[in-house]
């Protein structure tokens, strides 16, 4: 009887791996593997970090002078520990692109907050393209308002890129799941 009980195990376990290819492919695909928030005063700052978005794919792209953006999504949400849903207060959209100029033979990067230029700089190594696409520190996302300080906040983000071309001329796009980051406060002096 014992021995019916172990195959029975090793048949069920194998039966899990083999029907969860899902869960696999999301455990093994781009993640935000780092999120965290910090308020300082009114403004909210965020640093984050992606992985396994720079397939060799996209970093062909880069390197043959094609435009490479990644999006991210934020949104601030107050924590309600009384109720399902949180409450959605704001929502901004980050964006950086990466292209390669072939005649100063540099890296041009774009940084956008809302369609709005932040900043605009260059870059000569890939490793530093490839590390400013995927990961950001102290970048201010949010204002809360004076009137409006509120406790128990917290970021969720996700972020959508460019993954490939199905048929070769249309092109696909991968996106995350959403990470939320640590729970914080803001305090507002009166």
């Amino acid at each position: 009887m014992p021995s019916f009980r172990r195959a029975e195990a090793v048949l069920l376990a194998g039966l899990f791996f083999l029907c969860s290819p899902a869960l696999r492919a999301q455990e093994e695909g781009p993640r935000i593997a780092l999120l965290q928030a910090e308020a300082r005063g009114q403004d909210i700052f965020v640093r984050f970090r992606l992985s396994g978005a720079l397939n060799p794919e996209l970093a062909s792209q880069v390197a043959s002078g094609l435009e490479t953006s990644i999006r991210y999504e934020l949104r601030l949400y107050r924590h309600n520990a009384h109720w399902l849903w949180d409450n959605h207060m704001q929502t901004r959209k980050y964006q950086i692109s990466a292209t390669y100029d072939p005649i100063t033979r540099e890296y041009v990067l774009a940084e956008t907050l809302d369609n709005r230029l932040l900043q605009r700089s260059t870059a000569r190594e890939f490793a530093e393209v490839a590390r400013r696409l995927v990961s950001r520190e102290n970048l201010l996302v949010f204002r809360v308002r004076h009137e409006d300080w509120r406790t128990n906040l917290y970021v969720s983000m996700r972020a959508t890129f460019d993954s490939g071309y199905l048929f070769t001329i249309i092109p696909v796009d991968s996106r995350t799941s959403w990470k939320n980051s640590n729970r914080f406060e803001v305090k507002v002096p009166k």
